[in-house]
C-alpha cells in the first residue's frame, strides 16, 4: 500500500535517484534541475513537499511553495505554485500523482490558499494537460516556440 506523507531529509538519496531517472526518460523539454545535489534540494523541502512511498521506497515526489503576485490576470492574490510532480514509471496510472497533488493543495488550503498555479515542459503535454484538469485546473495560457 502506498504512503503519502511529507518529505524528509532522510529522503533526498531516493528523490535525487527519482530526478536523475526523470532526465534519462527525456520526456521533458529542458529539464533544468537534473543537478540537484542534497544541498540544493533540501532548501526546497517545506510545508508544500510531499513523499509516496511503498515499503519504505520513494516512488514519486512533488513539491511546490506559496507565491503572491506575478499571476494576474488569473490570480490577483497568493497561490501555490507547482514545481515538480515525479513517479517512478512503474508505478503510473494509479492515481499517485493525483494524490500527491492534493496533499500539496489540501496544505495549501490549510493555510488559506485555495489558488494554484502549474507550468510544464513535458513532451506529452496532452496527457500533462488532461492529468491537471482532471483535478480541477484550466488552461490559462499555451506557450510553443520553433
Amino acid at each position: 500500500m502506498y504512503h503519502y506523507r511529507k518529505g524528509q531529509k532522510k529522503d533526498l538519496t531516493h528523490i535525487i535517484e527519482l530526478s536523475m531517472l526523470w532526465q534519462k526518460e527525456d520526456i521533458t523539454v529542458g529539464y533544468e534541475n537534473v543537478a540537484w545535489t542534497p544541498e540544493k534540494l533540501e532548501k526546497k523541502m517545506n510545508d508544500y513537499f510531499y513523499i509516496v512511498e511503498l515499503r519504505g521506497v520513494v516512488m514519486g515526489y512533488a513539491f511546490g511553495e506559496i507565491r503572491c503576485g506575478n499571476a494576474e490576470p488569473v490570480i490577483a492574490d497568493s497561490y501555490l505554485e507547482i514545481h515538480e510532480v515525479y513517479i517512478h514509471p512503474e508505478h503510473r496510472s494509479k492515481g499517485i500523482g493525483k494524490e500527491l497533488i492534493k496533499c500539496l493543495i489540501d496544505k495549501a488550503s490549510e493555510h488559506q490558499i485555495e489558488r494554484a498555479l502549474v507550468g510544464s515542459s513535458n513532451r506529452r503535454w496532452k496527457d500533462t494537460a488532461s492529468f491537471y484538469e482532471e483535478l480541477g485546473f484550466h488552461m490559462w495560457y499555451i506557450q510553443m516556440y520553433k
